[in-house]
């Protein structure tokens, strides 16, 4: 049986077309919260009634007071941006647009999810963006800045993100890797991160820096996430294909500068490659724990 949220909650959620966003507001929704899906594409939020929202343009004037909302988590990132000018005009300008509307018209609490891409040395755009607007929250009482790592579900089927798309090119055979697949990642399990934030939005939480690195401590290398997503689907042995990460910067560089979509953008190879690497993972509240990825996966 589902545990009910103890007292009313009006959240409002961006991205509610994505992965991460739509198992939010499920999450929400199940719990007698009610829940208004902020999305650009509403044909994604699963029959759920929302309202358009993107962060070039935002969402419609007294949107938050006239639904009387008085919590907001902000997952939403527009990847459509290549260029940094743009990625700070869309994503970093229009989420302290948000931010300050949702704050202006009444709402109590705010949680922004980062990423751990985001840290003080950090080579990616995605991840000096999403830094850019953790400093500038700093300004914002009653403000939380959440750090996942890679996000999955169980069943693992079900998973978006990068796992998703591991477990998709597994059918394929062949994966590249980038480098040796050494890099150190961590995982985050998509209803623990709910439930952290279920608990800052119901408890009276006031930590000197309120940022959350919220991921399982125990890392897990790219290959080892592969071989182990391949166990269980029991796809027998991949044909994992090192690629130098400089080349594979280089060749999907040139391509984004001849205009070609891809699939993967140089940026996320930045990410991949240029982790950080002293993880804090001290403020994620005694109450929550984030489950390992090995034991998740079996569930």
């Amino acid at each position: 049986m589902t545990a009910s949220i103890d007292n009313e909650l009006r959240i409002a959620v961006t991205g509610a077309g994505g992965y991460f966003g739509r198992n939010l507001c499920r999450y929400f929704r199940e719990r007698g919260a009610t829940v208004f899906p902020l999305t650009s594409n509403p044909a994604r939020t699963e029959s759920i009634a929302s309202t358009r929202f993107t962060l070039r343009d935002g969402v419609v004037k007294n949107f938050f007071a006239d639904n009387r909302i008085n919590s907001l988590i902000h997952p939403a990132y527009d990847f459509a941006p290549r260029a940094r000018a743009a990625i700070w005009d869309c994503n970093v300008q229009g989420s302290i647009d948000l931010m300050t509307q949702a704050r202006a018209e009444g709402v109590e609490q705010i949680i922004f999810i980062s990423s751990m891409s985001a840290y003080h040395g950090c080579r990616s755009l995605y991840g000096s963006a999403k830094l850019e607007i953790e400093n500038a929250l700093h300004e914002m009482p009653g403000v939380w800045a959440i750090r996942p790592g890679l996000i999955y579900s169980t069943p693992i089927a079900q998973s978006g993100g990068m796992v998703g798309s591991i477990l998709q090119s597994l059918q394929g055979g062949i994966i590249p890797l980038i480098g040796r697949g050494e890099q150190k990642l961590y995982l985050s399990h998509v209803d623990d991160l709910a439930r952290l934030t279920e608990w800052l939005l119901q408890n009276s939480w006031a930590p000197e820096h309120a940022l959350i690195t919220a991921a399982n401590p125990r890392p897990y290398t790219l290959r080892e996430i592969i071989e182990l997503l391949a166990q269980h689907k029991d796809a027998g042995n991949p044909r994992l294909l090192p690629v130098p990460w400089r080349l594979a910067w280089a060749g999907v560089r040139s391509l984004e500068a001849a205009g070609v979509k891809t699939k993967f953008r140089s940026d996320s190879i930045l990410s991949l490659v240029h982790q950080n690497p002293n993880p804090d993972f001290t403020a994620i509240p005694d109450e929550i724990v984030f489950r390992d990825f090995t034991a998740a996966i079996d569930e």
